[in-house]
């Protein structure tokens, strides 16, 4: 089982990464588009799908986790009472 901290990390990590992804791609879009061979919007395409299965994995995975989380708040708030 990882660590708790190490979950907490990668979490981290992963904002980061987006953060920086999202950042690159709202700089560069437009000369891509402007300088890209048909090859390269076709690998665009392609890379763009596969973004968007694994963040529509993830978002059903941060929906989980946030059903866990206000479940584990409402069985600890009844235990206080």
């Amino acid at each position: 089982m990882a660590d708790p901290q190490n979950f907490l990390d990668n979490l981290k990590n992963l904002a980061v990464v987006m953060s920086v992804a999202l950042e690159h791609t709202q700089k560069n879009l437009d000369q891509f588009m402007r300088n890209g061979t048909a090859y390269q919007v076709r690998q665009a395409e392609r890379s763009i799908a596969k973004i968007r299965t694994v963040a529509a994995q993830i978002e059903k995975e941060f929906d989980a986790l946030d059903y866990l989380i206000a479940k584990t708040r409402s069985s600890s708030r009844r235990d206080i009472q």
